[in-house]
């Protein structure tokens, strides 16, 4: 497995979460990072004399096109200029597969993402596998990356680096790589993308360890959090900036004052941050802010509150949802880009109109009208995850499409085909 950490951001966090579905399943794995957030001999990193330094120059070398080019979010942009590991080092690991993962902050490059040969599968954590070095954008039917990059820039740059990076990975990307995407919007976009329309995509959800995302003991999770007992409790959990508008907290804030004109029994909890933004609004139910929080700490949120609440504008696979549907609380969020993958519509929770904050209102009133209502939308949460979520089922589906891989390449002569070496 290959990717820039093994913790931290959502893509990390997540190809950490594989690592022990598979090791869980008998494979036998190794991992490179630029940054390990897990103390296993299994997972390395480069720790060569001023790796440090490398590391750091890496990703402040890969903003320069961006700011170069006056790219108004190069933040969002990634031009896949750097890399800490050549392709043949990583031929020269002799792995069976090879499992990427997120490659940006200059940790794989387009040119050598192009020249590996062992075969391999590539999750797309986020769109950039087939834009222009976006890691989001639009995903309207004008979007650039529908196009190839042959209408004008939106925005006025000075140099078109958008278009730069496309080139590149048009170049150098003539082998099509099996494409994983954790929601089928994000393989449907794939799908769609002039480069990367031949290559095969499969959908494989994020594992959640539903073994520790439980349900549990509701009061005992508001007392350790020192939340109040007999208070219809929302939560929402962003451990991004309050302003990202592609989180859509605004749009939350928004649903809140609107709902609390008439429901102000309702209180508010955010994980994530320690205390509201300077422009906090006024009207605003009574918000709690329980600031970052590790692993227990969510899972508690999650059973301390009687909603989740994912708010996103644009989102692949949030596993702030189905961490809570595991828990047995029922989600709320708009029925938009990867999000109804998750989320059964008065099932397991509720979807509101995209990017409609009363809409977004309506859909948590609904789940708190009733509380045998939304004990049965926990359950059917709960359900839900640990039929489609859990460490062995994800384990086996990519084991099982490792497998056909490998066969094909087999059948094709590919000369770095080996037996695989995975458990029972």
């Amino acid at each position: 497995m290959l990717g820039h950490s093994n913790g931290g951001g959502g893509a990390g966090r997540a190809a950490g979460r594989l690592f022990r579905a598979l090791d869980g399943a008998g494979a036998d794995l190794r991992m490179h990072v630029d940054f390990k957030d897990v103390d296993d001999p299994r997972v390395v990193t480069n720790t060569s004399p001023l790796a440090e330094q490398r590391r750091s120059a890496r990703i402040h070398l890969d903003e320069i096109p961006a700011v170069i080019a006056g790219h108004p979010h190069p933040e969002l942009f990634s031009p896949g200029r750097r890399s800490a590991l050549t392709a043949r080092q990583i031929d020269a690991m002799g792995a069976d597969i090879i499992d990427v993962h997120w490659t940006n902050f200059g940790y794989l490059s387009v040119e050598q993402l192009g020249a590996i040969r062992t075969p391999l599968v590539w999750h797309m954590h986020d769109m950039w596998a087939f834009t222009g070095g976006e890691n989001y954008t639009d995903d309207g039917p004008r979007a650039r990356w529908r196009t190839g990059y042959t209408t004008p820039s939106l925005y006025p740059l000075r140099w078109d680096v958008e278009r730069w990076v496309y080139s590149r990975k048009v170049r150098h990307w003539s082998t099509p790589r099996h494409l994983i995407a954790s929601s089928a919007w994000m393989a449907r976009m794939a799908q769609d993308s002039p480069l990367t329309q031949n290559w095969p995509v499969t959908v494989i959800p994020i594992p959640v360890d539903t073994d520790s995302y439980a349900p549990g003991d509701q009061q005992a999770a508001r007392e350790a959090l020192d939340l109040p007992q007999a208070t219809p409790l929302v939560a929402v959990l962003l451990p991004t900036h309050l302003d990202d508008p592609r989180k859509g907290f605004d749009l939350l804030q928004t649903a809140m004052q609107q709902l609390h004109t008439h429901r102000p029994d309702i209180e508010l909890a955010v994980v994530g941050h320690a205390e509201p933004p300077t422009s906090w609004p006024t009207g605003m139910p009574r918000t709690h802010w329980l600031g970052r929080q590790d692993d227990s700490g969510c899972i508690a949120a999650y059973r301390a509150v009687d909603i989740v609440v994912v708010p996103s504008r644009q989102d692949n696979s949030p596993q702030t949802a189905t961490e809570a549907l595991s828990c047995g609380t029922p989600v709320v969020a708009f029925r938009s880009t990867g999000l109804p993958d998750f989320i059964d519509h008065e099932r397991t929770g509720y979807l509101a109109e995209p990017e409609d904050p009363g809409s977004l209102a309506t859909g948590i009133a609904w789940v708190l009208a009733e509380t045998e209502r939304r004990e049965r939308l926990g359950q059917a949460a709960r359900t839900r995850a640990r039929t489609e979520w859990s460490l062995d089922t994800v384990a086996y589906r990519h084991l099982d499409l490792y497998s056909e891989i490998l066969s094909s390449s087999a059948t094709k002569g590919n000369s770095t085909h080996r037996t695989p070496r995975v458990g029972p």
